[in-house]
């Protein structure tokens, strides 16, 4: 009787054991950094934004920042890709053939600009949005 009770209870701590390893959440891949950027349009790097539809690269963020204006809207998003993060050449870039799309290089992953939500590939999380604040002139303020 002993040892039947001592294989359930092994049987019962496996099983608890694999359980618990395999319902864990993964954690979102991309480290939480202090932001604060000012973006002045009438500058011509920025020139861009003032339109719907441009987008800029800015220094900021995890490794750097895609805003886009959309209409009266300015998404500010990491270009830091969710897939394996810790390569370096985890980045992503305006694909050239569709502004609308984020594409990491290294993985085959594509996010939405309008939102940084994946549309394709191995990745399994979205881009990190910062909060954005227009002015309604010519002033963009990014923070979190």
């Amino acid at each position: 009787m002993s040892q039947i009770y001592s294989r359930n209870i092994i049987s019962g701590l496996v099983l608890c054991a694999f359980l618990t390893n395999s319902c864990k959440e993964e954690k979102y891949p991309i480290p939480n950094v202090p932001v604060n950027v000012t973006i002045n349009l009438d500058l011509p790097s920025y020139q861009a934004l003032n339109s719907p539809g441009g987008y800029a690269y800015v220094n900021g963020g995890s490794r750097g920042l895609v805003v886009y204006r959309n209409f009266d809207e300015f998404v500010a998003l990491d270009r830091h890709s969710t897939y394996n993060s810790d390569d370096d050449c985890a980045i992503v870039s305006v694909n050239p053939d569709n502004i609308f799309e984020l594409i990491d290089t290294c993985s085959g992953s594509r996010f939405s600009i309008i939102n940084g939500a994946v549309i394709e590939g191995p990745a399994k999380f979205g881009l990190k949005r910062y909060t954005s604040y227009w002015d309604g002139a010519y002033t963009v303020n990014i923070y979190n």
